[in-house]
């Protein structure tokens, strides 16, 4: 019993050290409230405008791959608008921002919405370094936390205001946007990297910030929103937001164009990923009855002690076998056969190795012996010494012929 409760302890011990050292850790498991997908009811999701645009039997998508395989999922190669949300529970990768740039100039729409004025519940608990990077990257603006508005503020606030500036297709009919607040915010202030110059849309109502952009890309423009969540199904119940969304799709499709969601980079993804497979609960839960299981089996069912003994003999049968096939991978045969005919030959004479004339006279005076079996062995012996090769089981089979014929 004491030593299977080491076994045991031994087991448990090097399973505990193989997870710390080589098991991927996963990241904070998912969270229950709401996320910015397609498939998603809750107030953060975008369930809304997926069935709106299927009520209008507008084309729609949901991207469930990398930036990379988005041309090959569309019907048409332009004319089409993606809603990508940021922060972003799977990061894009730095080629899948290239991929992405291209495919904008191309002719087609990329709808930007970024939890920078506002932090939907969702965002607090995805972790997106890079996103400002992105942003700088993707549209051109660096945004910086301004110090004129204080996190303070916005305690008291349920929504932030933006107001649309000038006029402008895709403002037609907005009198305000607004974006649902749930935990305080800071407010971010865009700076520009490139030299082309962005069309403001809206600034906030509070301080004027910017918070909405319009830049020309190719053939393709980006349209960066400052906040994510008047595009939400909470968002989409305000009459300003729903009118802005509008006039985005039917200003920016073209025919025949469809409507994308990204819903990959926010955890609803085609591909393995390996952050989400192994923050899935059920794979844990998995391993650790395949651990309990195996170690019922190791613990309980193999025996710890040898129950044979330690002295076993060795069979002299199995002895002499295994020195016959030693010499037998050793021996080259032809010399294995010409020892064979002379020892046969010395039992004649009583001297050992004797295959002088004696022993071959005294082989041919011996009238049990026929002619045919004495040519035999003549032949054999013949081809030993000359090196070529005899078939030992032949052989041996003459000789024991041999000997039974003198008897």
């Amino acid at each position: 019993m004491r030593e299977r409760l080491l076994t045991l302890g031994l087991g448990i011990g090097a399973l505990i050290l193989f997870y710390a050292l080589i098991f991927p850790k996963p990241h904070s498991p998912a969270p229950a409230r709401g996320l910015p997908l397609s498939t998603d009811a809750r107030p953060e999701g975008y369930l809304a405008i997926w069935r709106w645009l299927g009520a209008q039997h507008v084309p729609r998508v949901s991207l469930r791959y990398r930036y990379g395989r988005l041309p090959g999922l569309l019907p048409r190669p332009t004319g089409n608008l993606l809603i990508v949300t940021l922060p972003q529970r799977v990061p894009m990768q730095a080629n899948e921002r290239s991929a992405l740039r291209a495919w904008v100039a191309r002719g087609n729409t990329l709808l930007i919405a970024a939890a920078l004025n506002d932090e939907p519940l969702w965002a607090a608990d995805t972790d997106d370094p890079v996103m400002i990077q992105d942003i700088d990257r993707l549209a051109g603006l660096k945004f910086l936390p301004s110090r004129s508005v204080s996190l303070l503020r916005s305690l008291g606030a349920r929504s932030l205001e933006l107001r649309p500036l000038g006029a402008h297709p895709l403002l037609a009919g907005v009198k305000q946007i607004e974006a649902p607040l749930t935990l305080p915010s800071r407010a971010w202030r865009g700076h520009l990297t490139y030299r082309q110059l962005p069309l403001q849309l809206a600034v906030r109502g509070d301080d004027g910030i910017p918070a909405i952009w319009l830049e020309r890309l190719g053939l393709g423009q980006i349209i960066l929103c400052a906040a994510a969540s008047p595009f939400s199904n909470a968002g989409m119940a305000l009459p300003g937001n729903a009118r802005f969304l509008a006039n985005i799709i039917a200003w920016s499709r073209g025919p025949g164009g469809a409507v994308v969601f990204d819903d990959a980079h926010e955890g609803l993804t085609a591909f393995y990923d390996a952050r989400a497979f192994f923050a899935d609960p059920r794979v844990h839960a998995t391993l650790g009855w395949i651990v309990i299981l195996w170690l019922i089996f190791v613990v309980g069912s193999i025996p710890l002690r040898s129950k044979q003994p330690l002295w076993q003999p060795l069979d002299e049968s199995a002895y002499i076998e295994g020195s016959a096939r030693y010499l037998a991978a050793v021996v080259e045969p032809g010399e294995a056969a010409r020892r064979m005919i002379e020892d046969f030959l010395g039992e004649l004479t009583g001297r050992s190795g004797d295959s002088g004339a004696d022993a071959w006279r005294r082989l041919e005076a011996d009238p049990g012996v026929s002619g045919a079996e004495r040519a035999a062995l003549r032949t054999c012996y013949a081809r030993a010494r000359a090196g070529k090769r005899v078939s030992l089981t032949r052989l041996q089979n003459l000789l024991a012929q041999l000997r039974r014929s003198l008897q």
